[in-house]
C-alpha cells in the first residue's frame, strides 16, 4: 500500500500488466496508482507497446499502402514528374524503415509534447502543483487505447473494408465524419467531424479521469480543461488543412 499525493488515502498497488489492463476497464484505479508519477518503465512501457502494435499495423499492410511498384498506387497516372518522384521517394523511405521507426518517433514526441501542455492546464488552469512525470504517466496510460484501434484497423485492411493509412500518417477511419457522408471533406462541419477520432476521444477522456485524480480536481471540471483545447486544436486543423484530419499522437 502507499498514500496517495492529493491525501484521499492509501492506494493499491499493482503491477504494470495490471495498471496497463486497467485503464479499460478501472482507469481511476490506474491513474491512483501512478498518482506520485510512477517509475520511468510507467511512461515508456507503454509507449513502446503502443508504437509496436503500430508498427506491426504498417508491417501487415505494407503491401497494400507502399506497394513495391509506385505505379501501383492510386491517383499515379494523374500526378506530375515532380509529384511522382516525391511518392515514389516516400514509398521507398517507408518500405525501407519508416514503417517501424515513424511510430516509435511519433508516440514518443507525441508523449514529450502532450505531457508538456497537460502541465500547463494542471498548474494554470486546475491549480495544482503536479509535476511532469505525472502528466508522462497519465499521457502513455491513456495512449494505450490506440492498440485496439490499430488491431482493428489492421484486420479491416487485410479483409478489404477499408484503405490503410497512407505512408507517414495517422488512422483516418475512425472518425465522426461517416454522420457526414460522401463528400464531407468538402465542408468545414465535415473537416471538424473527420478530425474527431473516436479514439482520440476516448483517449481525452481517460486523460481528463488521470488528471481529476492526479490534481484532485472535480471530474468534470477535469474533463471540460481536456476536452476544450482538443476540440480547438481539431477546429483549427480543419481551418488549416482543407481535406485533412490532423494525426493523432
Amino acid at each position: 500500500m502507499k498514500i496517495d499525493p492529493q491525501g484521499l488515502g492509501p492506494v493499491e498497488q499493482t503491477a504494470l500488466g495490471e495498471r496497463m489492463l486497467a485503464v479499460f476497464h478501472e482507469p481511476r484505479r490506474a491513474f491512483e496508482a501512478v498518482a506520485d508519477g510512477g517509475k520511468w518503465f510507467d511512461w515508456v512501457l507503454p509507449v513502446v507497446l503502443c508504437a509496436g502494435v503500430w508498427a506491426g499495423h504498417n508491417l501487415a499492410t505494407l503491401s497494400l499502402a507502399a506497394p513495391e511498384e509506385p505505379a501501383a498506387i492510386d491517383g499515379w497516372e494523374q500526378l506530375d514528374e515532380a509529384g511522382r518522384e516525391t511518392v515514389a521517394l516516400r514509398n521507398e523511405a517507408w518500405r525501407g524503415h519508416g514503417w517501424a521507426s515513424f511510430p516509435l518517433v511519433s508516440r514518443f514526441s507525441g508523449l514529450a509534447a502532450v505531457a508538456l501542455v497537460l502541465l500547463g492546464l494542471a498548474r494554470w488552469v486546475l491549480r495544482s502543483e503536479a509535476g511532469l512525470r505525472q502528466m508522462l504517466a497519465i499521457k502513455s496510460y491513456a495512449g494505450l487505447v490506440t492498440v485496439p484501434q490499430w488491431i482493428l484497423l489492421t484486420l479491416l485492411a487485410r479483409i478489404g473494408a477499408c484503405e490503410p493509412p497512407a505512408p507517414f500518417s495517422g488512422p483516418g477511419v475512425f472518425h465522426a465524419g461517416f454522420l457526414l457522408g460522401a463528400g464531407a471533406e468538402e465542408s468545414f462541419a465535415g473537416r471538424f467531424l473527420m478530425g474527431l477520432n473516436l479514439f482520440d476521444l476516448w483517449q481525452v477522456v481517460l486523460v481528463g479521469i488521470g488528471l481529476a485524480v492526479v490534481t484532485g480536481a472535480p471530474r468534470s471540471r477535469a474533463l471540460v480543461t481536456v476536452l476544450v483545447p482538443w476540440l480547438v486544436w481539431t477546429a483549427m486543423g480543419a481551418l488549416a488543412a482543407p481535406g485533412a484530419a490532423p494525426v493523432p499522437q
